[in-house]
């Protein structure tokens, strides 16, 4: 089901293949939406061996790069869940440090896009 404000290119929904999605750091897809016909896609964004889950990131891009303790800060306050996906892991010795310069991204990002 979905809710699309048409004036202003926005709306919520909930997406049965969307919701089946689990999150990475490293997503290997991610959700494309067509504004000619509301309709979601996957779009893979690299190649993907057979049987490896097929993950998005709940991050925006800047996010994805910023440190381990900053992702997953955001996700613990924001979606109530302790990341553990292959990048976190990876990386469960690097300090656990948030700059102040990534605490400001975090609330400017809505307004802004990555370069």
């Amino acid at each position: 089901s979905s809710g699309i404000n048409a004036e202003y290119g926005e709306g919520t929904g909930l997406n049965e293949m969307q919701s089946k999605l689990n999150h990475s750091c490293s997503p290997n897809v991610q959700i494309v939406y067509s504004s000619s016909n509301h309709e979601l896609s996957v779009e893979a964004l690299r190649d993907i061996s057979e049987g490896e889950e097929l993950c998005i990131s709940y991050l925006s891009c800047c996010q994805l790069d910023s440190s381990r303790h900053s992702r997953r800060k955001f996700l613990l306050e924001n979606y109530l869940f302790e990341c553990e996906c292959e990048k976190c892991t990876a990386q469960i010795d690097d300090p656990d440090v948030t700059s102040d310069e990534e605490e400001e991204e975090y609330s400017e990002e809505e307004d802004m896009e990555c370069s």
